[in-house]
């Protein structure tokens, strides 16, 4: 019993640690107020940039696409249990991620940021 006793307070201790990180929004907002140069050398040089009235917009684009092909029943298991001619397994998956953050620049400063797409967490 005393074991578990002592061992409860270092399971809870060592749970302390597995906090996430920040969010990319978070990591995001830490630019605002910075100058443009500072974005640049953290970031790279932007996918896109436009000037609208006086407000130039930098975009990053983050993009990851994945395919995974499908599978078909097949094995000693699957005939014994389907028979040989029965369809089955699952069909290939096509799953696309983006991120798209848009730093809104005036004055040689980072003023504000948006956040566009599926994987912006």
């Amino acid at each position: 019993m005393n074991s578990i006793a002592l061992a409860l307070p270092a399971m809870a201790l060592g749970l302390v640690g597995c906090t996430m990180g920040p969010t990319h929004a978070e990591k995001m907002s830490a630019f605002v107020g910075q100058p443009v140069s500072v974005l640049v050398a953290r970031l790279g040089v932007p996918n896109r940039r436009i000037t609208v009235d006086g407000v130039t917009y930098f975009a990053y684009v983050k993009h990851h696409v994945s395919y995974t092909s499908g599978s078909y029943g097949v094995g000693p298991i699957y005939y014994a249990y389907y028979g040989p001619f029965a369809g089955g397994g699952f069909p290939p998956e096509y799953d696309s991620e983006s991120c798209t953050t848009t730093f809104a620049l005036q004055g040689k400063l980072v003023r504000s940021f948006t956040l566009r797409g599926n994987d912006c967490n």
